[in-house]
């Protein structure tokens, strides 16, 4: 599900690329990254990684993020 908002504002604005960090809300233990582009007037979801799991994308650049690194022990 994409926020609101915040994504239209952006699209409206331009901006080619997305990346949404998602805390897990119940212990903040675990992080959800969604990485949208925009597509016409719209962002879709090209990838997505949680716990356990690499983000990888080779646009707007190659790069791999494992949400885990982003959580404090």
């Amino acid at each position: 599900m994409q926020p609101g908002r915040k994504l239209r504002d952006y699209a409206s604005a331009g901006i080619p690329w997305y990346l949404l960090a998602e805390p897990d809300m119940v212990d903040y233990r675990s992080i959800t990254l969604r990485l949208y582009r925009l597509d016409g007037a719209r962002y879709t979801e090209q990838a997505v990684a949680s716990h356990g799991e690499i983000l990888k994308s080779d646009a707007p650049f190659p790069f791999a993020i494992d949400p885990t690194d982003l959580v404090r022990p």
